[in-house]
């Protein structure tokens, strides 16, 4: 036929040169830099690149790494290896095969691609569990195709742990200086204590302790109880030490002891007449309040030297006890040193006892009579005292050798993750601060995977295999936040292997949260705003979880505030109101990636953050934004696809404390209040039905960008609305304010309205006739600040004045009128005003006597029905409101202004009423900078108004 196939994939590959598909010769094969596949072979990796992908032209090498979708765990990563197996040396039992014997079940392997930069890039680490055989009829096709896994595989197929973590904490591995070591876990039922020495003894009782009933120490499996019993346990011969250490947990009631009660009681080979035979840790309420001692005495009882009293009051802790005996010479030096476990405080006392020197120990008891003759003498049995993990050891180490194993509750999570690799041996790397982490609650008894996955799940950060190594790797909630990105991709560029497709369903949402930790639970809930709780159209229903199926998080805290942290964060992530993009893929054989940008799409660890730029208009304005959190790679003669698996960049993006230099809280509601054109630089907003927040006036808060309509504007200036402080002068009227609007006047004759010295005059000439000024406002929420003073002491009769609202005309408006009267008396109400009839809806009456000529300053607020006011002087704002009614009888608006009256008895000579520092802080005006993502179009009132990017408070 007309044209071989090489042929027609060349002219395909022409073809799709310039398409935003991938096929172009490979950017390794077609290179001559392949791809290498390497398997362990008798303790070398080996090199079978050449028999991989040969079958036929379909052959490919497929990876995936990483998380699979946007709401799972990590799971292990999987390679399909197609492997030509014609001269049977992937055949692992035929003996004729070159790798005979070499391959086994999980069979070491790694993938790598040239960096770039002269090395390689690995692209997965794994192991090989089975070597399935196949072949065609005629044997000309042999293969086997080879599925390799990560080591979250195997990890998966662990077994949990059959020991506590303290136990493993000691005995895995067990350091050559213990000589006797017994866990104290034992079952009910148990006839004695077990040793976790082979060759040690168990220990035995006196009485009838209650096994496995203490359960305070977590890290433990259930201890014994011996107020009923006392216990004794021998250790087996070894050679005489120069040190002795004596290592125990023990929990003391509440209540204490007696005094003389002895914990623990070490003996030793009597070494001669008048030496030390055993040591007493006792417990005193004379030597030490409420602590513990530690005596020597000699075979009859005698106390040799003085005793080592301790501090700490011992009471209702769970402790972990050491005794430290150092032989020096003739002397002894020694050392009682205890750690509150829950607390993670270590006190320690010690000194110095001129006796002779130490012999091996022989036995180690609790809750035995004291054999000392002097001092206090306790009897036998510890009531509501439990023990467990005795060790005894040939030399001092240090006290806080069992590190967080001792009490693992508060670990942060990555050291946890650091911690348990480390014990398993597994290769461990991070990204991000490991102490940066949510403190964890207590190690159960689960495997490795279980419980670094726990951990993943409580920091809500990414767990992953390494793949410069088979280990495992963990990646910090907070390394997510706040990153540049790693990847820039331009679609118009065609950098891209497939159109990115957004999908807006509603899959991962979560609006209200329940996180439970024990038997606590919190919950929080989106209450508010289109992905809220509250049913369609106001919100989209209720989604997430409730008391019947909460999250459950092993946390070191189960306070309420600290479970609600958890559940709002989650709860954040849930309601993330854009468009998902869940596969981003790019090939690398395309001409349009460069070395650089091939150099960092190899380099992209998961949580790194993907950006593509210049997507079509009907995508949207904004960049597409993406994290990194999987990936899908596919390997073949023509082509090198990685597909990367996404979820939204931006609940990570602007995260900050409330106080940080950048941060920018969201306000709770904002809207336009009067249609702006598409070219207009202010913006007149309100804060939303019920609410009250507004937009900071603080120049150090500005520029920010906000969000109207789906158009991102530049926020350079706000301020009120009105605002004059009358730094002109103006005869017979007000002029213009400050911001623009012009004052009207009305009442009594044009020459009693003025603005000079700045201030703006109402001159009251005759008595009872209002003055008034006003500025067209058609709305009707106001928060009004003003300065108002009167000229003189009134007489005769009080003299009024002070901001108006919902002003329709001269019979109708709402007031907070000042009132001075001719005693001084200063009375604030706030009073309607409809078809001329005045009616108080509240007052209240100034403590102090008026001074002419002060200004006091006044706010005035009518939000829906609420009408309130308040006054004070000087600059701090008084609290609370002096005056608050609840009135609906005007609903509509012309104007705000002030009125100023004198009563029909006031005899003043021309008393002027004064105004200055009008402020109307609600309504704001915003100066914008128009159109920043690229959106052009006029806003119509009411349309929502927020910040682009809110800063969000971290977990």
């Amino acid at each position: 036929m007309p044209g071989g196939i090489a042929a027609r994939v060349m002219a395909w590959q022409r073809r799709m040169g310039a398409a935003p598909g991938p096929l172009r010769a490979s950017g390794e094969v077609g290179t001559g830099e392949p791809v290498q596949v390497e398997i362990w072979i008798n303790g070398r990796w080996v090199d079978i690149t050449s028999y991989v992908m040969v079958r036929d032209d379909q052959g490919h090498i497929s990876i995936t790494y990483g998380i699979r979708d946007e709401g799972s765990l990590a799971e292990q990563s999987t390679s399909i290896l197609p492997l030509n197996n014609r001269d049977s040396r992937f055949t692992r039992r035929n003996p004729v095969g070159p790798y005979y014997g070499f391959l086994g079940v999980n069979t070491p392997c790694r993938v790598s691609v040239p960096d770039g930069m002269g090395g390689k890039s690995y692209r997965q680490q794994s192991e090989i569990p089975k070597w399935p055989k196949g072949w065609d009829p005629t044997g000309t096709d042999v293969w086997v195709d080879v599925g390799a896994s990560g080591l979250i595989q195997r990890l998966s197929k662990a077994p949990p742990p059959e020991r506590s973590v303290i136990y493993n904490a000691v005995a895995s591995p067990l350091a050559s200086s213990v000589v006797a070591y017994w866990p104290c876990e034992d079952p009910t039922g148990s006839t004695g204590l077990a040793s976790a020495l082979t060759s040690g003894s168990r220990m035995t009782w006196t009485g009838v302790p209650t096994l496995a009933t203490y359960t305070g120490a977590l890290a433990s499996d259930p201890l014994p109880d011996i107020t009923s019993a006392s216990l004794a346990g021998g250790v087996a011969k070894y050679a005489d030490p120069t040190a002795t250490q004596v290592r125990f947990l023990v929990y003391i009631p509440v209540t204490g002891l007696s005094d003389g009660k002895v914990v623990c009681a070490i003996d030793q080979v009597d070494y001669s007449p008048g030496s030390p035979q055993f040591f007493e840790v006792y417990y005193s309420t004379t030597d030490a309040i409420n602590s513990l001692v530690l005596r020597a005495c000699a075979a009859d009882g005698t106390v040799l030297g003085t005793w080592l009293p301790h501090t700490m009051d011992v009471r209702g802790r769970l402790l972990y006890v050491s005794v430290e005996l150092q032989e020096s010479g003739t002397s002894i030096t020694r050392a009682l040193r205890i750690t509150d476990v829950t607390a993670g405080r270590t006190v320690s006392v010690a000194d110095t006892e001129f006796l002779t020197q130490l012999t091996r120990v022989t036995r180690v008891a609790f809750g035995i009579a004291s054999r000392a003759v002097s001092g206090p003498a306790g009897s036998a049995n510890l009531p509501g005292v439990s023990v467990g993990h005795v060790t005894v050891e040939n030399a001092i180490t240090p006290i806080d050798a069992l590190g967080t194993r001792l009490n693992p509750i508060g670990e942060p999570a990555g050291r946890r993750v650091q911690r348990l690799c480390g014990e398993q041996g597994i290769p461990f790397e991070w990204v991000g601060d490991l102490d940066d982490t949510t403190p964890m609650g207590a190690q159960g008894k689960q495997n490795l995977l279980a419980l670094v996955q726990d951990a993943a799940i409580a920091d809500d950060g990414l767990l992953y295999e390494t793949r410069s190594q088979l280990g495992l790797g963990y990646r910090t909630r907070a390394s997510l936040y706040n990153q540049d990105p790693a990847l820039i991709l331009d679609y118009a560029a065609f950098q891209l292997a497939e159109i990115p497709t957004p999908l807006e369903d509603d899959r991962y949402r979560a609006n209200r949260v329940v996180v439970q930790v024990g038997d606590v639970t919190a919950t929080y809930e989106e209450t508010a705003g289109a992905l809220s709780t509250a049913p369609p159209p106001a919100g989209m229903g209720v989604y997430g979880s409730n008391a019947d199926s909460p999250l459950s998080l092993n946390l070191a805290s189960s306070e309420a505030g600290n479970l609600r942290d958890h559940a709002a964060w989650r709860v954040h992530l849930g309601t993330v109101d854009e468009d998902r993009f869940p596969q981003i893929s790019v090939n690398l054989a395309h001409p349009s990636i460069t070395p650089a940008m091939r150099r960092a799409i190899l380099a992209l660890r998961l949580g790194d953050r993907v950006q593509i730029i210049n997507a079509p208009q009907w995508v949207g304005p904004d960049i597409i934004d993406q994290l990194a959190i999987g990936l899908d790679e596919s390997i073949d003669h023509f082509q090198h696809r990685l597909t990367f698996t996404c979820r939204p960049s931006s609940p990570y993006n602007n995260v900050a404390i409330v106080d940080g230099p950048n941060s920018r809280i969201d306000i709770d509601g904002s809207e336009l209040l009067i249609a702006a054109s598409a070219g207009a630089t202010s913006l007149v907003v309100v804060p939303s039905a019920g609410q009250t927040m507004l937009w900071s006036t603080d120049p150090a808060d500005l520029p920010f960008d906000a969000r109207i309509g789906g158009e991102v504007v530049r926020v350079t200036g706000v301020t009120p609305w009105l605002a004059d402080a009358f730094g002109r002068t103006v005869t017979s009227g007000w002029g213009t304010a400050d911001t623009g609007q012009g004052w009207g006047t009305s009442g009594g004759s044009a020459s009693d309205h003025a603005v000079g010295s700045g201030i703006a005059t109402h001159t009251l000439a005759s008595v009872d006739v209002s003055r008034r000024a006003f500025i067209d406002a058609t709305f009707t929420d106001v928060d009004y600040y003003l300065d108002m003073a009167v000229s003189a002491t009134p007489t005769g009769g009080s003299l009024y004045g002070g901001p108006t609202a919902r002003y329709l005309d001269s019979s109708n408006m709402y007031l907070a009128r000042l009132e001075i009267t001719t005693a001084s008396v200063v009375i604030l109400s706030v009073r309607k005003r409809i078809n001329d009839v005045d009616t108080q809806l509240a007052a209240y009456t100034l403590p102090d006597a008026y001074v002419p000529g002060t200004f006091y300053r006044i706010r005035f607020q009518t939000m829906g029905s609420t009408i309130r006011a308040k006054t004070w002087t000087g600059v701090v704002e008084t609290p609370e409101w002096q005056v608050t009614a609840v009135d609906s009888a005007l609903s509509t608006s012309s104007y705000v202004g002030m009125r100023s009256i004198a009563s029909p008895s006031n005899t003043n000579v021309n008393p002027v009423v004064r105004y200055d520092n009008v402020a109307l802080t609600n309504p704001q005006t915003l100066t914008v900078t128009r159109s920043i993502n690229g959106v052009t179009k006029a806003q119509v009132a009411g349309e929502d108004i927020r910040l682009a990017n809110p800063t969000y408070l971290p977990l």
